[in-house]
């Protein structure tokens, strides 16, 4: 020991003649105290902090509680040697990131081996050079210090990102959008905290709806806000331009992203269909797109239809900035009890978990599935639920599917606008009792819609903050044994988790009476949403008996 110290006078060790310090708080394990004491000395020198233990117990002990910066180990100690303490510190949560050095005189590559398998990341043999030692601890120390910088970046860039994916999903809601002519379900998700894909469902004053999905290449945070931009620029040029078409407004559209983002990498597939509810029409334009699944009598239509014209990449950065033209858009009727789904390309592409085979045109039967089973309203929902039972694995990408059901008018058995006023109430739900009926509903099921839109209307009257001359939209729909029901005000905001509850205690009931909860138990199934200024129900009852 004293012709070590003679190397390194008084510990201390130069680089060019110029005193070196480490910053960190280091671990010293040994049975032997003189060893303890000089690696105390050594380091102290250096301005580490240090801790000594003696056994491997004493030194797992120190380690939970100090949680230092590097562990040096001596191999050979009685009761629990450094190859087991080396395994118990790995072995232990708290402890797993703790760098070790082993300081052994053991010089058998197996036991070098044994040190680097139980988890140490260097090692040095007795008797040590000083200079060496304090190379090797200033290394581990200064690696210890980056992993925890990165680490702490890493967290840092992870909650940022997290929080922008809660921002970015309540850009892009899923709440469903029901009109006079189709229902839209959606179903979002997303294969990280923020995602590439956009859609929308834009209301226009002349009683047309404009629908959109898109893509952005690429995965990642610069996708997720293209997808952002692209969500609010659509919204724009959707209004301005609704009157000339989706042409006009995917030309708009396509020059202001090229604009904005000066990079090749990255455009935009977009789907988008406009709804005229005057002549009954859908006019679409596809910007290189998937082909939408389009089912007629429960079938799907064969989807080259969709193909026609376009074909160009949102912001897309060759080529035309105005690249598509009404000879492009796609036109077909609204029958009525047709299906048409938007989808991204997360579904088609996504591999089963055994085969490996990727979803593909199987798209148009599963979807085919799901639309035919009118108790389950959310088909966007059951078709992605529907592709993971079947095996899909669809966390590769984003997924977004939008589902639009164009009603059939001969299952509405009631359309009407009812005044605020508790004996109109109860003449409609009259009528409605009588309409269900007629379409084959047993009288007690009837009886059953008869109630439930007595007393959604009665907590309309009641307690919804409509003015004397309001009014409420109602449409009563039958199909097969399944009675559907759509209610919309522009009261007061519901409180959605209250209303929500089936736990609704006597209190409550005895301040705003029994409707709630009368409500909830009639329907099978209940829906209540807040879309911009309107409150909207969609209620479910299933006729279980013969008719």
């Amino acid at each position: 020991m004293p012709a070590i110290e003679q190397e390194l006078p008084e510990g201390k060790a130069t680089s060019g003649g110029v005193l070196q310090g480490l910053s960190g708080r280091v671990l010293v394990v040994d049975d032997e105290l003189p060893n303890r004491l000089y690696l105390r000395k050594l380091l102290e020198a250096r301005e580490c902090e240090v801790f000594d233990a003696a056994t491997g117990a004493a030194a797992l002990d120190i380690a939970l509680k100090k949680q230092p910066d590097l562990i040096l180990v001596d191999i050979i100690m009685p009761e629990m040697d450094g190859f087991e303490l080396c395994g118990r510190l790995r072995d232990e949560t708290r402890t797993s990131h703790i760098p070790i050095i082993m300081v052994t005189a053991k010089s058998k590559i197996e036991d070098i081996e044994t040190g680097f398998e139980r988890g140490a990341m260097d090692y040095i043999r007795k008797p040590f050079n000083p200079r060496e030692l304090m190379l090797r601890v200033g290394n581990a120390l200064a690696l210890k210090q980056s992993n925890d910088a990165l680490t702490l970046w890493n967290k840092r860039v992870a909650r940022d990102i997290e929080l922008a994916g809660s921002i970015q999903r309540s850009l892009f809601s899923d709440t469903p959008h029901f009109s006079r002519r189709f229902d839209v379900r959606i179903a979002y998700r997303t294969c990280m905290d923020v995602g590439g894909d956009a859609f929308d469902i834009i209301s226009l004053p002349d009683g047309k709806h404009c629908i959109y999905v898109a893509d952005v290449s690429g995965h990642g945070v610069a996708p997720a806000m293209i997808s952002s931009l692209l969500k609010a620029t659509a919204s724009e040029m959707i209004r301005r331009y609704a009157d000339q078409g989706p042409a006009a407004i995917c030309n708009a559209l396509n020059a202001i992203i090229r604009r904005r983002i000066d990079n090749p990498s990255y455009f935009a597939t977009l789907f988008m269909a406009v709804h005229d509810p005057e002549t009954l029409e859908w006019r679409c334009m596809n910007c290189g797109h998937p082909n939408p699944v389009y089912l007629r009598n429960g079938t799907a239509v064969d989807s080259a239809m969709f193909s026609r014209g376009g074909g160009t990449p949102i912001g897309f950065p060759f080529g035309d900035e105005n690249p598509f033209s009404e000879a492009d858009e796609i036109h077909f009727k609204d029958e009525g009890d047709t299906f048409l789904l938007l989808y991204t390309d997360g579904l088609t592409e996504s591999r089963h978990v055994y085969s490996g085979d990727e979803c593909g045109g199987q798209i148009d039967s599963f979807y085919e599935q799901v639309a035919q089973d009118p108790v389950m309203p959310d088909k966007a929902g059951a078709l992605l639920d529907r592709l993971e039972s079947e095996g899909y694995r669809l966390s590769g990408d984003d997924c977004t599917a939008i589902s639009i059901h164009m009603l059939d008018p001969l299952k509405i058995v009631i359309e009407q606008n009812v005044r605020r006023n508790i004996y109109l109430v109860s003449d409609i739900a009259k009528q409605c009792e009588a309409a269900v009926m007629a379409q084959g509903i047993t009288r007690d099921t009837a009886g059953l819609v008869r109630l439930l839109v007595m007393e959604l209307g009665a907590n309309l009257v009641e307690h919804g903050g409509l003015n004397e001359d309001d009014s409420f939209w109602l449409q009563v729909r039958v199909d097969g044994n399944v009675c559907q029901l759509v209610l919309m005000d522009e009261g007061e905001e519901w409180d959605l988790e209250e209303a929500l509850s089936y736990d609704l205690d006597e209190e409550y009931m005895g301040e705003r009476g029994r409707g709630l909860a009368i409500t909830n138990a009639i329907s099978d199934r209940i829906e209540r949403y807040r879309v911009e200024d309107e409150n909207m129900t969609y209620c479910t009852i299933i006729d279980q008996e013969e008719t």
